[in-house]
């Protein structure tokens, strides 16, 4: 595959894996620490990104760094869909009251012996 194509391929994989999660570019680069101005450049794959960029990205959506090179994945990975990052993100994005009552279902559900 040519570099070109590789960039191309990852660039999909991450505006396939932001758009999965509802953010904007703008909302991906803050949660990423990068600047939201190269994010476009990075999804177009016009950008070669650096090993600390592929884990600032990883960590910003939530998933392992491997998982932003399955170009073929059709959707979310399993693995992708349950992470400690996608949960706080719901958690914190909640409403007040919608909060409240997600926090007590999920320590019920935690603590639930089975």
């Amino acid at each position: 595959m040519p570099a070109d194509s590789s960039r191309k391929s990852f660039g999909k994989r991450v505006r396939a894996l932001r758009k999965y999660r509802g953010w904007t570019q703008e909302e991906l680069a803050v949660k990423a620490h990068m600047d939201s101005k190269s994010m476009g450049a990075i999804e177009r794959g016009e950008r070669n990104v650096t090993i600390d960029n592929v884990a600032k990205l990883a960590r910003g959506l939530g998933v392992e760094m491997h998982q932003l090179f399955l170009f073929d994945a059709r959707g979310i990975q399993p693995a992708e869909e349950v992470s400690e990052q996608r949960i706080l993100d719901l958690v914190k994005t909640a409403p007040g009251r919608r909060k409240t009552l997600a926090l007590a279902i999920l320590g019920e559900v935690l603590n639930h012996q089975d």
